[in-house]
């Protein structure tokens, strides 16, 4: 499958909602399609979660892998949206 949107390493804090829960996490990359989470909860595919980074506002996301404790999320949300919320760290993401 070819990835719509290049993705860049980081390493930043990030924050996820589940189920009622917010859990602290690192993201380590990010793309305006979506980002790769570590976190040490199981979570199922297609589980709809909010997720925070870099203490922005909370976005949609969708479950779209989880294993081995990283998860991997998809925006639910327009890329434009997500790169403006991302500001300097999506200087070169498309």
């Amino acid at each position: 499958s070819v990835r719509k949107h290049n993705r860049k390493a980081v390493v930043f804090p990030a924050c996820l909602k589940v189920d009622g829960l917010v859990i602290n996490c690192t993201a380590y990359d990010v793309s305006l399609g979506g980002v790769r989470l570590k976190t040490n909860i199981e979570m199922r595919e297609n589980q709809h979660v909010l997720v925070r980074l870099k203490n922005k506002i909370f976005k949609t996301a969708k479950v779209v892998w989880s294993r081995e404790g990283f998860v991997g999320l998809d925006f639910q949300n327009n890329p434009n949206l997500i790169k403006s919320e991302l500001g300097i760290i999506a200087a070169n993401l498309n």
